[in-house]
């Protein structure tokens, strides 16, 4: 792992509304970018369908193919502009069936892969409307310039077997999870972060959005934990972004301490 600059864009999601939230997106992206130090790694990340939230009624209106849909070029033209990876996830279509999907591109704007959720989030409705992901058809880990980069969405966060093959798999140097984690679960969310930074000894991200929708509120707070369970940074309800760094001094002096990773995969999933 190499140092690195994470920056979470804390949005407040435009319901449905894309072409709105792609500009958000670009106006956030480009705030990020000039808070950061041009000679490190940067990685941005952006939250659960940040293009349209949870319109789910307008499923069909809003998915497209990933890599070839818009929001995938979009995001790749930004991340080679600004040199910077970028992690989002949005609506995909694949054949008759949709996804909560999440991308990886590269600073080069080049795309790595893509992760369906896994576990699908019954009080949003997306077991009605969304497949459920998984292997070999998705992947959790991604090689970035930074180091290994695990991936996983908002409900997927409560599973710790999945962040475990995540950290083993793909020998995860820190987590990342976009989410939409609604009020009043901001202990949960923040607990759950914690532990998994804990018990997995790498660097956890999580951003969440802010604002509202139809039927339910986010409380934002997006955290970075060290993997010691330290708060670098975290947010608050208001819209903004937020940078932390990622120092692997810190991941090294943990995982010698405290040798505790278990080399053997879960047979889980």
């Amino acid at each position: 792992m190499k140092p690195t600059q994470v920056s979470l864009i804390q949005m407040d999601i435009e319901f449905g509304k894309k072409d709105e939230n792609l500009k958000k997106a670009d106006s956030l992206i480009k705030k990020a970018f000039y808070q950061v130090s041009p000679k490190i790694p940067h990685i941005i990340c952006l939250p659960e369908l940040f293009s349209t939230g949870y319109d789910l009624d307008n499923v069909h209106l809003h998915a497209e193919p990933i890599p070839e849909g818009e929001t995938t070029t979009f995001l790749a033209q930004i991340a080679k502009d600004f040199s910077s990876a970028l992690v989002a996830s949005y609506i995909e279509k694949k054949e008759d069936m949709y996804y909560n999907t999440a991308v990886v591109i590269d600073e080069n704007g080049v795309f790595l892969g893509k992760y369906r959720k896994i576990h699908l989030f019954p009080p949003m409705n997306e077991p009605k409307v969304f497949s459920v992901g998984g292997f070999p058809h998705s992947t959790t880990s991604f090689k970035t310039k930074s180091g290994n980069l695990g991936l996983l969405i908002c409900y997927d966060l409560r599973f710790p077997e999945l962040s475990r093959r995540v950290t083993l798999d793909g020998s995860a140097d820190f987590l990342i999870y976009l989410a939409e984690f609604p009020k009043p679960k901001y202990e949960v969310w923040k607990r759950l972060l914690q532990a998994r930074a804990i018990e997995n000894q790498l660097f956890v991200c999580g951003v969440n959005r802010v604002g509202s929708d139809p039927t339910s509120k986010f409380f934002g707070h997006s955290l970075i934990y060290d993997p010691g369970g330290n708060i670098l940074i975290e947010g608050t309800e208001k819209e903004e972004v937020l940078m932390g760094k990622l120092d692997p001094a810190v991941l090294l002096e943990v995982r010698s301490a405290l040798p505790s990773l278990q080399h053997r995969q879960p047979d889980h999933y």
